[in-house]
């Protein structure tokens, strides 16, 4: 297979243009990578190799089979799994129902960093039989779906993403563009450039705590980041650097009012209302 598998991938990582963009500090420095034409596999029954930060070495391996069942039925699948001399160090954005690995079908957007649950062994993307698709694979016929993926390469552990359409006969499939986080911190599925403003609500969070505390968590894609609270008539009242992801604001001992807590990283500012009674 791996003959086949070399050979098939020449085909379209020749057209495939990788583009570093958003590098605005480490944390956000995407490497896009747009497979042009894209990628169709067809049905035939082979494994096509996907090198993440194309060094030559593959992260993973999709591979689709047409397999009639002697006395038994027309089954077709598409699974992935890691790939190469790392493979146990890569792994796949999953859920795993009655103990089957089921690779997620992601939407634009999502977050993929530690949250997510890694599976370091194959993954079952679509699946077919006799022509209907009996089981919950999350990929069978579906279009702009985004595989979550986390790999190492040089001692260090990125995360990225794989953009596919699958037809719900599950071994036709089409792969037209991934990317990672040479930040080696998470990345939104279909991110081409570094985070914005606008996803910094996906990223902080605002947690009332009982000792009448607020405390900002934070993940781990966001770096530098420093909050300072201002009371309604303009004036600073608390700052600090937001540690191991999490920063407490203390509103004991406030003149009641209104407050801003504003976070600050490199990623972005999000500003959350508090009121003090």
């Amino acid at each position: 297979m791996k003959k086949e598998l070399q050979k098939r991938l020449s085909k379209y990582t020749a057209a495939a243009a990788a583009l570093t963009v958003g590098a605005t500090g480490v944390n956000a420095q995407i490497v896009y990578t747009d497979v042009d034409p894209d990628f169709s596999h067809l049905g035939d029954e082979i494994g096509v190799g996907l090198d993440m930060d194309n060094d030559g070495n593959f992260d993973y391996i999709l591979v689709s089979a047409d397999t009639l069942v002697a006395g038994g039925p027309r089954v077709r699948y598409t699974i992935v799994a890691p790939y190469g001399s790392v493979a146990s160090m890569n792994s796949i954005a999953g859920e795993t129902p009655s103990a089957y690995n089921y690779a997620l079908a992601l939407n634009m957007n999502d977050m993929i960093d530690n949250t997510l649950n890694w599976i370091q062994s194959t993954n079952t993307m679509a699946y077919n039989v006799d022509s209907a698709n009996p089981y919950n694979e999350n990929w069978n016929g579906v279009t702009d779906k985004y595989l979550g993926l986390q790999f190492s390469t040089g001692g260090s552990t990125y995360y990225g993403w794989a953009r596919l359409d699958v037809q719900a006969e599950a071994d036709i499939w089409t792969l037209k563009d991934y990317a990672y986080n040479a930040g080696q911190v998470g990345i939104e599925a279909g991110a081409t450039v570094g985070i914005t403003e606008g996803t910094m609500e996906q990223l902080v969070h605002f947690i009332n705590q009982a000792n009448n505390t607020v405390l900002v968590r934070v993940n781990e894609n966001i770096s530098n980041a420093n909050v300072t609270v201002i009371s309604a008539s303009g004036q600073t009242v608390q700052t600090g650097v937001v540690e191991n992801g999490e920063f407490s604001v203390n509103m004991n001992g406030l003149t009641a009012g209104i407050y801003m807590i504003n976070v600050a990283s490199d990623q972005g500012v999000i500003t959350k209302k508090m009121m003090v009674h």
